[in-house]
């Protein structure tokens, strides 16, 4: 059994039987939201837009970042107005005044980006949140043959000073790109993670060069890529040049989405993508990162591939893997799809029913608990292939199953409050005034909410008033513990907790630092005193007890761990020292596993400091001990069992019968 085996066994004795989560799914009557009528209070009249909102957009991507360092997670999006003026692009930058409402900020040196998919992430390793924005710098642009003016197009980096303060960067290596003009497409087109381990944030994006098209013989063919840059010393960008195992590149997509997320478990950044291909069809691949700089392409998926929406993943079954969440178009048939595949582990999935999910294009995908049941439930805007403009939630009620809600014509769900149909733009959950509840945030064309097609709103999670319990962190990791392996150091610890997220579900993040110095690498921007979030997107996040890394040797470091809930709240860190230097460094280079089952428990041999989770078929745990040497974990069932070991050089399952 080789290193992508986490659940291999589980997957393989559970198929198709549904993981116990612990806890009972929440209500639809217990949910809540109510409109934020003037979340922008100082927001004087603009055209038709009324006063107190937010400025109106269609077509566009936002990202959720606390700039300022405040504590409190602000917004950036970039449009056209059409309350305003329909050829104007506007530059939002949204300050959280931390009592759920906002302010916008004058700020010149973003430039104004139509079609854009803005992302937050720490470029240069400052511990300061930086911004990069790619897109198109008019709205009015199209291709023109010879005449198309390929400066349009904009790829812009700003480095970010942690007071509110941004510096453009002109040489960061990017490529400018655009993923489409008109509504339908996908807005999730640029992804960010450190891919390749080496402590600096690497990023990867989808979509039209119109720049290379020029430079073909056949201009009218679209010249469509899926790009990876990988982050040198925090200074630029280069283009990885033929990623994929066998030197070849990403198949070029556009109109569809990039994620970058660990999908198999091992711990190194995997890539998911999908759009409208070179076959000129819809396409989907996921490419598996091989930890040595190169990604291998996976089999093709059970699943029909779609474009003209976002495409995502989210662990909806809390077995702590990935699933694959893909909205869009068919294009050979025109069909408007909303489809699951379940994670199996073993690199593989499989598709499950979600009849009661409609079809949309234009989609916009939010995951989050937002009920606080410990499931993860999902935030959608689509144009849906029975009803037009539609904003759903999605309520998880276990085993891939959802009680459905939405804004349809006539608010069949009543109690919850009406959100209003919006599509062809972006949908968010995140708590913006920080008390343990999702509220709901999005922008795009709209039915019937805008004279002139489109809004952007704030919807306030009031559930508390039906019974739903804030939110509170999970508890943080223990028993820490560093050491070098085969060239690199690895990072273990221990679970976390929470009382409603199961806890295969749990998430980490993990920061490293030289010791006394302000400058960091996070997997997941954060602040590393309180533990509080920077970033709303944490498809990145860790999903194992484990983390490789390259340092430089003879320093000391401080490193830290922080666990993270299904309602996108983590814990503080738990931090402890690694020194680098020759005389105290604790190296393993051969891994010596043994599990098998005893009288009353399983019996162990390892060779060093190892984590050893019991689970039942149905993916239950049993028993988590964190074990060295050899001796007897008590176990009280009987059966088939599987015994996942981790360690820093182990990462393999073993079945047993008691």
């Amino acid at each position: 059994m080789n290193r992508y085996s986490i659940f291999t066994l589980i997957a393989a004795l559970a198929a198709g039987a549904p993981v116990l989560l612990g806890q009972t799914a929440g209500s639809p009557d217990m949910v809540k939201f109510s409109k934020v009528a003037t979340p922008v209070p100082g927001q004087r009249v603009q055209g038709s837009q009324p006063a107190g909102e937010f400025f109106h957009a269609i077509y566009t991507g936002a990202a959720w970042g606390d700039y300022d360092e405040d504590g409190f997670l602000d917004l950036y999006y970039s449009h056209m107005n059409p309350t305003i003026d329909g050829s104007v692009v506007y530059s939002n930058l949204y300050h959280n005044d931390k009592a759920g409402t906002f302010s916008r900020v004058a700020f010149s040196h973003i430039s104004p980006t139509a079609f854009s998919s803005p992302v937050w992430l720490d470029m240069d390793g400052d511990g300061h949140l930086d911004l990069f924005v790619t897109g198109l710098g008019q709205a009015g642009y199209h291709w023109n043959d010879a005449l198309t003016q390929t400066s349009g197009i904009r790829a812009q980096l700003y480095l970010g000073d942690g007071a509110g303060g941004f510096e453009p960067v002109s040489d960061h290596g990017i490529a400018p790109v655009f993923n489409g003009t008109t509504g339908g497409k996908a807005h999730n087109w640029v992804a960010v993670g450190d891919y390749d381990h080496d402590g600096y944030t690497d990023l990867a994006l989808a979509g039209f060069d119109d720049i290379a098209r020029m430079d073909t013989e056949h201009p009218e063919e679209a010249v469509r890529v899926v790009r990876l840059y990988r982050n040198v010393d925090g200074q630029r960008f280069e283009l990885v040049e033929n990623p994929v195992e066998g030197e070849e590149p990403f198949h070029g997509l556009t109109d569809g989405s990039v994620v970058m997320c660990d999908l198999d478990g091992d711990g190194w950044q995997d890539l998911f993508t999908t759009g409208y291909g070179a076959t000129r069809n819809a396409e989907a691949y996921i490419y598996w990162n091989n930890g040595n700089g190169t990604f291998t392409q996976g089999n093709s998926l059970p699943v029909y591939p779609t474009t003209d929406a976002s495409c995502s993943v989210a662990d909806l079954n809390g077995d702590g893997l990935l699933d694959l969440v893909l909205t869009g178009v068919y294009s050979d048939t025109g069909q408007k799809l909303f489809t699951i595949c379940r994670n199996d582990g073993t690199r593989s999935f499989s598709q499950v029913a979600t009849d009661n999910l409609e079809g949309i294009d234009g989609g916009q995908l939010a995951f989050g608990d937002v009920n606080h049941d410990g499931l993860t439930d999902m935030l959608v805007g689509g144009h849906g292939a029975t009803h037009e403009h539609t904003t759903w939630l999605y309520l998880n009620q276990g085993n891939f199953t959802f009680a459905v809600v939405g804004a349809y014509y006539n608010d069949p769900f009543g109690k919850l409050g009406s959100f209003s149909r919006v599509t062809h733009g972006s949908h968010h959950l995140v708590d913006v005034d920080r008390d343990g509840l999702l509220d709901a945030w999005y922008s795009g064309w709209s039915n019937g909410g805008c004279s002139k097609g489109c809004a952007t709103e704030l919807w306030h999670n009031d559930s508390g008033e039906k019974g739903v319990t804030a939110n509170v962190p999970p508890t943080a990791p223990i028993g820490l513990r560093a050491q070098e392996a085969n060239g690199q150091v690895v990072f273990h610890w221990q679970n976390g907790s929470d009382e409603v997220t199961p806890l295969a579900a749990l998430r980490y993040n993990l920061f490293v630092r030289v010791k006394g110095s302000n400058e960091a690498f996070m997997v997941i921007p954060a602040d590393p005193n309180s533990g509080v979030l920077r970033v709303n997107e944490l498809s990145g996040a860790l999903h194992t007890t484990t983390y490789r890394m390259k340092l430089s040797s003879g320093k000391t470091y401080e490193w830290g761990v922080q666990t993270i809930d299904n309602g996108n709240l983590a814990s503080t860190f738990t931090v402890a020292e690694l020194d680098l230097s020759p005389s105290s460094v604790e190296t393993i280079k051969a891994a010596d596993v043994k599990v098998e089952a005893v009288n009353g428990g399983i019996s162990y041999h390892v060779a060093g400091p190892t984590t050893l989770t019991v689970y039942m078929p149905s993916g239950s745990v049993v028993k988590c001990a964190h074990v060295v040497g050899e001796g007897v974990i008590p176990v009280d069932v009987a059966g088939v069992l599987v015994v996942k070991a981790e360690s820093a050089v182990v990462n393999q399952s073993y079945k047993v019968v008691l």
